[in-house]
C-alpha cells in the first residue's frame, strides 16, 4: 500500500516524534511504501529511512538515499522529505529545534503565522501525494495535522491521529485552534487515538466526530525492551555509549558548578542560558561512565524517562527520590529545556540549601513541595541521582530494563503512557500518575496481575511523597513476587501492545474501516 503520513516534528525525544518513527517503521517492515513527512534532520539515525529529500508547492527535490539503512526483507520502503516552511517552526512546548531560527509555541502565533505555516504545509503535502501517488493518508494531531489535510486534499481524504498535546497546549487555550481542529478533524475519514480519554477530549471539540472514532494504543518495539540481567544491561549501555562520537557534544559534568554559582547568584538568566553550552540531541559526555558506575551499585534502581519540561514532572520524581536516604539510586533519562532548571534543583537539595530551593521556588519554573526539614534531609543527593542527557532507543531501553521502578510522574493530561508501557516490557514495574490515558495504561497493567493501584499515584499536591510511597511499596515486595511481577507486565505488553499490531489497525481505520471506539 502506498501511504502518507504527515508529522510536522522529528522522530525522538517526545512522544509523538516516536508513535510516528515506530509507526513508520512498522508499516516499512510490512511492506508498505511510506512517505513520511517531516522536519527530521538526522534520517540516518532512524535506521529505517530509505531516502530523503525536501518537499515544497513544485514537488519533491534532492531526494537521495540514507546511508546506513537497516535492509528490509519486505519490500517495504520509507521516503523521507521535509516541507519546506521557512525558518519557524511552531510547537507545542517550548524547545530548541536543529534548522530553525525561531520555534514558537502555536498560542504565541500571529494569524498570519499561523495561516502561513499552514498554507505551506498543505502545499507541500498536496505536492508529496500526488508524487507518491499515496493510497492513505494520515496526518498527525488534532491541529496543525487535520486543518492541513483538509487544504491538501479536501474531506474525506485524510485520516487523523490525535496524541493530547495539541489538546493540552493549543485547542483548549485559544478558540481558534478549536475551530481549527472542528473543521479538520470534522471532516477526516477517521479519527485515531491512543486512549478513550483522548478521543472523549477530542470529541468534546468535535462533535460530529463520533461515528469515526478508533481506540487504538501504541506499540512497543519489544525487540529492544526486553527483560535484561540487571548488571550486564547497565555494562553494555556504557560500552555503546563509549563509542558515539556524538556523545563528545553534550553536556559535561563541569557546568555543574556554573549551575550552583547561578543559584548562589540568584540569576535566573545564567541558568536558561547554560542550556545552549551544549549539544541537547545527544547522550551527556559521562553518560557512559555514570552508567558504568551504577552496575557496580546492588541497591535498587529507580528511573524517570521522558522529557525534561515542567508538564513531565520530572522534579516531582526527583523529590521522591531525594529523601529515601541513600538506600535507593535515581536515574533521569531524557532532554528538554528544563534540564539547566533540574539540574539547579539537584545542586539546591545536595547542598540542604533551604534559601536556594526557596528562590527556585519563587521562580516558578519547577513545582516544588518539599519543607524546609526536608531539603535539609536530603543533602548529598546530587551522588544518588543520575542524570544521562537524551538516550534514544539504541541505548534506553538497556538503561530502563536495570531499573527497578519506573516512574511516570506527569502532570498534564496525556493521551497515553507510552514510557510506561515500554519500561513494563523491560521488567520495570511502572508507578504512573492516575489521569488521562495514563490512568488506562495503569488499569490495564494493574488488572493483569489483580492488584489494583500497585502501579499508580494520585496525582496533585503533594504528589512527590504519593510517588514515594508508591516506591517503597513496591521495592518491600519480597524479590520473587517483583521478578513474577516484572515477568507479567512484561509479557502483557509483549502480546497486547506491538507496533505491528497497531500498524495494521490504524491503517485499517485510516482505510475507512468499522470504528472501534
Amino acid at each position: 500500500m502506498q501511504v502518507c503520513v504527515w508529522h510536522g516534528w522529528l522522530l525522538q525525544g517526545s512522544g509523538s516524534n516516536v508513535y510516528t518513527a515506530k509507526l513508520v517503521e512498522a508499516m516499512r517492515s510490512a511492506g508498505h511504501d511510506v512517505l513520511l513527512l517531516c522536519q527530521e534532520r538526522h534520517p540516518e539515525r532512524a535506521g529505517f529511512v530509505d531516502a530523503q529529500g525536501e518537499v515544497d508547492a513544485d514537488g519533491v527535490h534532492e531526494l537521495a538515499p540514507v546511508e546506513g539503512t537497516t535492509p528490509n526483507e519486505g519490500g517495504g520502503r520509507v521516503t523521507l522529505v521535509r516541507p519546506r516552511i521557512g525558518r519557524m517552526l511552531p510547537l507545542f512546548v517550548h524547545d530548541a529545534y536543529e534548522g530553525f531560527d525561531e520555534a514558537i509555541r502555536f498560542v504565541d502565533l500571529t494569524d498570519d503565522q499561523l495561516e502561513g505555516y499552514l498554507d505551506a504545509n498543505a502545499a507541500a503535502l498536496r505536492a508529496a501525494v500526488a508524487w507518491h501517488g499515496s493510497e492513505v493518508v494520515i496526518v498527525g494531531h488534532a491541529i496543525p495535522g487535520p486543518p492541513i489535510g483538509l487544504r491538501a486534499l479536501g474531506p474525506g481524504a485524510y485520516a487523523a491521529k490525535v496524541h493530547g498535546s495539541d489538546l493540552v497546549y493549543a485547542i483548549d487555550l485559544q478558540e481558534r485552534y478549536a475551530r481549527l481542529a472542528r473543521e479538520g478533524l470534522e471532516n477526516a475519514r477517521a479519527v485515531i487515538g491512543l486512549s478513550r480519554d483522548v478521543l472523549e477530549r477530542a470529541r468534546a471539540v468535535a462533535p460530529g466526530i463520533g461515528d469515526r472514532l478508533h481506540v487504538i494504543p501504541p506499540g512497543v518495539d519489544t525487540r529492544r525492551w526486553m527483560l535484561r540481567p540487571r548488571q550486564g544491561s547497565l555494562l553494555e549501555v556504557a560500552t555503546l555509549l563509549g563509542g558515539d562520537r556524538d556523545a563528545d557534544r553534550g553536556r559535561r559534568t563541569d557546568l555543574d558548578a556554573e549551575v550552583r554559582a547561578a543559584v548562589e547568584a540568584r540569576d535566573a538568566d545564567a541558568i536558561d542560558a547554560l542550556g545552549s553550552r551544549y549539544d541537547p540531541f545527544v547522550p551527556d559526555r559521562q553518560a557512559a561512565g555514570r552508567l558504568r558506575r551504577l552496575s557496580g551499585f546492588h541497591g535498587p534502581l529507580v528511573a524517570s524517562l521522558g522529557k525534561l519540561i515542567p508538564e513531565k514532572g520530572v522534579e516531582t520524581f526527583v523529590e521522591s527520590v531525594g529523601p529515601l536516604e541513600g538506600r535507593v539510586r535515581g536515574l533521569v533519562v531524557g532532554f528538554g529545556g528544563f534540564r539547566e532548571w533540574i539540574e539547579a534543583l539537584l545542586v539546591t537539595l545536595d547542598a540542604g540549601d533551604v534559601e536556594g530551593y526557596r528562590w527556585l521556588r519563587s521562580q516558578g519554573r519547577l513545582a516544588l513541595a518539599l519543607t524546609d526539614d526536608e531539603v535539609r534531609s536530603a543533602t548529598g543527593v546530587k551522588g544518588l541521582i543520575d542524570m544521562t542527557g537524551l538516550l534514544d532507543h539504541r541505548y534506553a531501553p538497556y538503561a530502563i530494563a536495570a531499573s527497578e521502578v519506573l516512574v511516570v510522574p506527569s502532570i498534564e493530561k496525556e493521551a497515553f503512557a507510552m514510557v510506561a508501557a515500554e519500561g513494563a516490557a523491560a521488567g520495570a514495574l511502572p508507578l504512573v500518575a492516575r489521569h488521562s490515558g495514563l490512568a488506562e495504561v495503569a488499569q490495564a497493567l494493574e488488572s493483569e496481575v489483580g492488584r489494583e493501584g500497585l502501579f499508580s499515584f494520585e496525582p496533585g499536591e503533594d504528589a512527590a511523597r504519593r510517588i514515594r510511597s508508591g516506591i517503597e511499596a513496591l521495592l518491600a515486595l519480597p524479590p520473587g513476587e517483583r521478578a513474577r511481577l516484572r515477568s507479567a507486565v512484561s509479557g502483557f505488553v509483549t502480546r497486547e501492545w506491538t507496533w505491528e499490531h497497531a500498524a495494521r489497525r490504524v491503517l485499517s481505520a485510516a482505510a475507512g474501516r468499522a470504528s472501534t471506539a
